[in-house]
């Protein structure tokens, strides 16, 4: 049925990688080179590129692809509710694209800031959306797998 609490998990959570698609995740700033000593932003990081002084410096491909196929594999999962083992595997492969998306980032914000130069890297609000997304593709998984466990039992009693 799809009417089940683990759609509205799933659903929150392609909305919430979605919008982590849209906003920045992090910057790139360089500090003490303004005059007030305070810092200065260098690039700004999305999922697809790095924009620095308007144009497109580096290309983060991977983290796009990751959270593309969370998403739209979250999205095929609430359509799959007439074969509740298969979904809870997607949830578990969905859960683990989300793992890879932040793994990747953590390679990625040890690229971008450069010690030497002085750059720091400050993580955006943004960025935590798809570790809500991932939280909320296991709670999902969790009530998939209670919901088969209720079915079987039920399926007993007959």
């Amino acid at each position: 049925m799809i009417q089940r609490i683990q759609t509205v998990y799933l659903l929150l959570a392609v909305i919430f990688s979605v919008v982590a698609l849209c906003l920045p995740i992090g910057t790139v700033e360089v500090s003490g080179q303004t005059a007030l000593g305070g810092s200065q932003t260098v690039a700004t990081v999305y999922n697809l590129w790095v924009v620095g002084n308007g144009a497109c410096r580096f290309v983060t491909f991977p983290l796009f692809v990751l959270l593309v196929c969370a998403a739209a594999l979250a999205c095929y999962a609430i359509f799959g509710y007439r074969n509740r083992m298969s979904q809870a595997r997607l949830c578990l492969f969905v859960s683990f694209l989300l793992l890879g998306w932040h793994v990747v980032y953590a390679v990625y914000s040890r690229v971008l800031a450069v010690p030497a130069d002085g750059q720091s890297f400050s993580v955006s609000l943004a960025a935590a959306l798809p570790f809500l997304s991932l939280v909320l593709c296991v709670m999902a998984r969790r009530a998939i797998i209670a919901d088969e466990r209720l079915v079987r039992a039920a399926d007993r009693i007959r």
